[in-house]
């Protein structure tokens, strides 16, 4: 039920996947509610993104694709006008950056709407040419989903640092999941060094698993410490109406993998994490995976795929975990081979750095400073454009 009094939020997320970027923006969208706010969400009306709103009783906005101009960076479009026509939106929240230019020249009309952005990748190329300048300016607040994109948003956008925010993934510590609410009974794997990879809703390709089948397999010829591994695949969807799952059987089947790999389908994925040995990371998209960071605050090594971020990362909290070449199977099977024969070192070290990860990624300080950003902004652009 819509409250008249309460300010409107709409969340532009046109996406069809369920990855790191998704479980941001509804983790935003969860405290907007709980806040009091009336929340919108525009995404495809058929992802798994629409079904987890729908759940939280929320209205669904359908996103068409429209392409504005194909010679622009900025070159997808979004009409605003089905969300206004519902109701007079105080604040966009955009987590798509290609959005920018069409949501921007929408918004010139809209003064007392705050724009704000979540950027969760690296800007490709300065953006401060004379025509992007205004559509840049137009953001009010822009929150950067890892603190090493800081200086790629000061250089490359010209963004004031006022304007700009991070505040940890707004991770929460979860005890592990109810035995009797998963089809595995992990009790039955004690002997085994279980390994857990999460596979997104709405993948059609399974190539990024390739790679961890593939060093399993050599991984369980070695037998390092003696210890057989078990790979165990989450997601929150049943695996059976997935499009990637013909082409995995195949491969697990070529490998001999039948009795080396679990599927597990589950709501409750960081119940399972708490569970296992080892947190294989294996997205392309991603700079450091919210999954990966969950599991450390659990005390869960992790390898992830390298970059920048990753390597920052477990510079800072050395022993937590390893970095891998995306798609190098053979550097994948080395540190995870590393990992088992260090086992007690890695727990040891995740136990000692656990409070430092879970402060930086607290849910406590992350859902009071996004609401005081909701209510800046919002302010902010009220102030500005004061009927006098």
């Amino acid at each position: 039920m819509v409250n008249k009094q309460a300010r409107n939020i709409l969340y532009i997320l046109p996406t069809k996947e369920w990855n790191t970027k998704e479980r941001f923006a509804f983790r935003d969208i969860a405290q907007a509610k709980k806040h009091g706010y009336n929340i919108y969400v525009c995404t495809f009306d058929d992802s798994f993104a629409a079904k987890m709103a729908r759940q939280m009783e929320i209205e669904v906005i359908p996103y068409k694709p429209h392409f504005l101009n194909r010679f622009f960076n900025f070159h997808k479009h979004l009409s605003l006008a089905p969300a206004f026509k519902k109701a007079h939106i105080d604040i966009v929240h955009c987590y798509n950056f290609n959005l920018l230019c069409s949501i921007s020249i929408q918004l010139k009309r809209q003064n007392v709407t705050a724009l704000v952005v979540t950027q969760d990748h690296c800007i490709d190329r300065p953006l401060q040419r004379f025509w992007y300048r205004p559509l840049i300016s137009r953001i009010d607040s822009l929150i950067i989903a890892n603190k090493n994109l800081l200086q790629d948003s000061l250089g490359n956008l010209g963004l004031p640092l006022k304007k700009i925010e991070y505040f940890g993934l707004g991770i929460k510590y979860e005890d592990a999941v109810n035995p009797l609410q998963i089809a595995v009974n992990f009790d039955l794997y004690k002997d085994y060094f279980l390994v857990g990879t999460y596979v997104s809703p709405g993948l059609n390709d399974h190539k990024h698993l390739v790679p961890v089948l593939a060093a399993l397999r050599v991984v369980n010829e070695k037998l390092p410490a003696g210890k057989k591994s078990k790979l165990v695949l989450i997601s929150p969807v049943d695996f059976q109406g997935m499009g990637l799952l013909p082409n995995l059987m195949r491969d697990i089947q070529e490998q001999d993998l039948q009795e080396d790999v679990l599927f597990v389908t589950t709501a409750d994925i960081i119940g399972v994490i708490s569970r296992l040995d080892l947190w294989v990371s294996n997205a392309p998209n991603e700079l450091i995976e919210d999954f990966a960071i969950s599991a450390l605050v659990h005390e869960v090594p992790a390898i992830l795929a390298r970059n920048f971020c990753s390597k920052d990362l477990i510079e800072e909290y050395e022993g937590v975990g390893e970095t891998y070449k995306l798609f190098d199977a053979r550097e994948l099977r080395d540190k995870w081979e590393k990992i088992i024969l260090g086992q007690a070192v890695y727990r040891e070290k995740t136990r000692l750095y656990k409070y430092f990860i879970e402060r930086e990624h607290s849910h406590k300080n992350y859902k009071t400073q996004l609401m005081n950003l909701y209510s800046k902004s919002v302010q902010r652009r009220v102030r500005l454009f004061r009927k006098k």
